[in-house]
């Protein structure tokens, strides 16, 4: 089983190339000891969307890895329901892509936002 499955996270979209969106479903896997959200899952969504949505602009010969995440985590959020990220690449580079991520409740509240730099790898490194 991958983390893409352990924390239920599914629907990512690229909508053009310039932005997706993605969903995590939320159980008490993504809470913290309250029953609130965990940034820690919020971090890792993040990067995972990050990765798997420069990787669907990417050419055959190159892929993305994460490198750094940044959040700010705005509002608390009961460990139920869906975490939806709508993302925007602030930067593609030929070495590094840049996404910004609202990640938002259903009811369109800003949860968090965060930030990823995903580095471009050659396949043949």
């Amino acid at each position: 089983m991958t983390m893409i499955e352990d924390l239920q996270i599914d629907s990512i979209v690229l909508n053009s190339e310039l932005s997706g969106r993605g969903v995590m479903h939320l159980s008490q896997y993504h809470a913290q000891p309250q029953g609130y959200l965990n940034g820690g899952a919020t971090l890792a969504f993040g990067e995972i969307l990050a990765g798997m949505l420069s990787n669907m602009i990417l050419p055959d010969d190159a892929f993305a890895v994460g490198q750094s995440v940044t959040a700010n985590h705005l509002r608390p959020m009961k460990s139920e329901g869906v975490l939806i990220g709508h993302g925007e690449l602030l930067l593609k580079g030929k070495t590094s892509h840049v996404w910004k991520f609202d990640m938002r409740d259903k009811e369109d509240r800003l949860i968090s936002q965060v930030t990823v730099t995903c580095a471009v790898v050659p396949k043949n490194r």
